[in-house]
């Protein structure tokens, strides 16, 4: 390694703290050291001691190693403060230090409005919160509201999905189609003085600059567009000249929903979107199904669990990695002049304003999403059972976890409690699958286990090998990379990744449960104790379930995965199986279930 020693902070450094001198000040950072605003809370009532021990604790959780990650996320939480020190000084007697804070005055605040629960993140962070008080915000609250939330049903949502993909395949091919003119005129072949030419001519002023040229400014600060350029843009003015290298703002809107119809994501995590890395490379001339790996972030999970991952595979029109490649495409110019102009972003969502910002930028970012899904709504046309159909993020990612079952980008308990048992259309069909459902899964169970199982294959032996490539029916050179653990998925080895019976074309990218229903997986004894133990999770799961999400999204892979594990094991030795399991038995299964493994 080249390069400097790095210099060691003097002795009795301590990072600058993000509270003021008064401590009721504070700055606000993100864990990129990015501004998310000032907090004042000089103006509100209670005494000194009180509000100074609060916002101490607002400014923990605000701070670069805080819980906090957005500034929308520090806005709110500021609100509920200073709401709550108002309350605490008109409370009889009044609320006048952490220590007396009772449970039954935090009950007296969140009994109006169940969403004030959020402030105990704040006062979880204080070590003088009595321990009754701290015993009751901690208590899991699983009471289902009912009738208050509804998903889309599958007409609407595949309406929904259509149009937002045909608007941004519309809006693909008209960008693709500025940025090759531009290219040509770059190039210099266009023809001197042609309608090609002089297009070509604004198209580089505009990647350049964001801005049409204006050549002449009145006294009052108007810009005008010379004669020559009105004549070229013609009707369409220069918001179609504008169109024709960047989206428009309804158009992110539609990009937007795209995303969340297939992968379900939060807004706040679509928001903030970096382009995602791509392998193949796109101009590596690589066959293979481009796969993009997408970075995701949702603070809310804290510090230590907010970033994550996800593999979204293109394999043709309508699939995830082929809208995520189209939403990449139709927002590149953006980055580029972007770049340009000396401000460089990878963020992933962008579009051109109708209008510049008074000293800002003539870009929007993802950060106002919710109204570019709001415009596209607008303008989309579409209709539902009681008139116009109005779309929503939060909504369309409750319909993807309803239509598609399991938990998506969220645990287990959450997928349970907030998305399926609170919404009026898992309830109304509920019914109608659990019969079917539990017999077919147990009746076919046996029949589907394809999965080869060598469970006297024990240990990185010669051995092994030769019992994995006989009983396995596989050539040696595979059966020493299955023992050696080298070919190894979440619950077992993968003998021919690239060739799946559940993939179309390229690689495998469905659940690793179905390697309990693939021909391709091969387990040995080292695989059995992190089978026995999801066997274990999954009876443990079905004991929380209602009936008919246990059918229609669990009962078969329990089904497969219970049959191997009766088959090759006694009740005795799957207890010394679950006693020898090892941290590295059970992240992996822990992983798959909590969906953190899908491609």
């Amino acid at each position: 390694m080249s390069g400097r020693r790095a210099t060691l902070s003097p002795a009795g450094y301590r990072r600058a703290g993000n509270l003021g001198a008064d401590g009721l000040v504070v700055h606000a950072v993100g864990q990129a050291g990015e501004e998310h605003g000032t907090y004042d809370f000089h103006g509100c009532p209670g005494p000194e001691a009180l509000k100074r021990d609060l916002v101490a604790a607002f400014a923990g959780c605000a701070a670069a190693n805080g819980r906090w990650g957005s500034a929308k996320t520090c806005d709110n939480y500021a609100k509920y403060l200073r709401h709550f020190l108002r309350f605490a000084a008109a409370c009889s007697p009044p609320v006048t230090a952490v220590g007396r804070i009772s449970s039954a005055v935090w009950n007296r605040w969140t009994l109006p409005d169940p969403r004030r629960r959020q402030l105990r993140v704040v006062l979880l962070e204080m070590a003088s919160l009595p321990a009754d008080t701290r015993a009751a915000m901690q208590a899991r609250r699983r009471a289902i509201r009912t009738g208050q939330v509804r998903s889309y049903t599958l007409e609407e949502f595949k309406a929904i999905r259509g149009a937002a993909g045909k608007t941004v395949r519309s809006a693909e091919l008209r960008i693709d189609e500025g940025a090759v003119l531009l290219q040509r005129w770059r190039a210099g072949q266009t023809q001197p003085g042609s309608v090609d030419a002089q297009w070509g001519w604004l198209l580089e002023h505009i990647s350049r600059t964001g801005e049409l040229p204006h050549s002449t400014v009145s006294t009052d600060g108007t810009r005008y567009l010379s004669r020559s350029v009105r004549r070229l843009l013609g009707a369409g003015g220069g918001p179609a000249a504008l169109a024709r290298l960047y989206p428009t703002y309804a158009e992110m809107g539609a990009a937007v929903v795209l995303l969340v119809c297939h992968e379900a994501w939060n807004l706040s995590v679509v928001e903030t979107m970096r382009v995602p890395e791509q392998w193949p490379n796109a101009d590596s001339g690589d066959a293979a199904p481009a796969i993009h790996r997408v970075d995701t972030d949702k603070p809310r999970r804290g510090p230590r669990r907010r970033h994550g991952s996800n593999n979204v595979v293109d394999v043709g029109e309508g699939s995830p990695g082929r809208a995520m490649a189209q939403v990449a495409a139709i927002t590149a110019q953006a980055r580029i002049t972007l770049g340009n102009l000396g401000t460089p972003n990878t963020r992933l969502l962008w579009s051109r304003r109708a209008k510049a910002l008074e000293g800002g930028s003539v870009f929007a970012d993802g950060t106002t999403a919710e109204n570019a899904i709001k415009a596209w709504s607008a303008s989309a046309g579409l209709t539902g059972g009681d008139g116009p159909l109005r779309v929503g993020a939060r909504r369309l990612r409750r319909t993807v976890q309803v239509l598609y079952g399991g938990p998506r980008n969220n645990t287990v308990r959450t997928h349970q409690d907030v998305y399926l048992l609170r919404d009026e259309q898992v309830r109304e069909e509920a019914g109608q699958v659990v019969a079917a459902g539990l017999a077919e899964a147990v009746e076919h169970a046996a029949a589907r286990v394809r999965m080869r199982m060598v469970a006297d294959a024990t240990g990185v032996t010669a051995a092994a090998v030769r019992q994995v490539a006989e009983q396995a029916g596989v050539a040696a050179g595979i059966a020493a990379r299955v023992v050696a653990g080298r070919l190894d998925t979440a619950a077992a080895a993968c003998i021919d990744f690239e060739h799946s019976p559940f993939t179309v074309a390229g690689p495998c990218t469905v659940s690793f449960l179905l390697c309990f229903a693939c021909p391709n997986a091969v387990a040995t004894g080292r695989h059995l104790p992190r089978i026995v133990y999801l066997h274990k999770i999954l009876e443990t799961l079905r004991a929380t379930l209602d009936a008919s999400t246990w059918a229609a999204d669990w009962a078969g892979h329990h089904a497969r995965v219970a049959d191997l594990v009766h088959t090759h094991t006694t009740d005795a030795e799957r207890a010394r199986l679950l006693v020898v399991l090892t941290d590295r038995d059970r992240e992996p299964i822990d992983r798959m279930l909590e969906r953190r493994l899908d491609p």
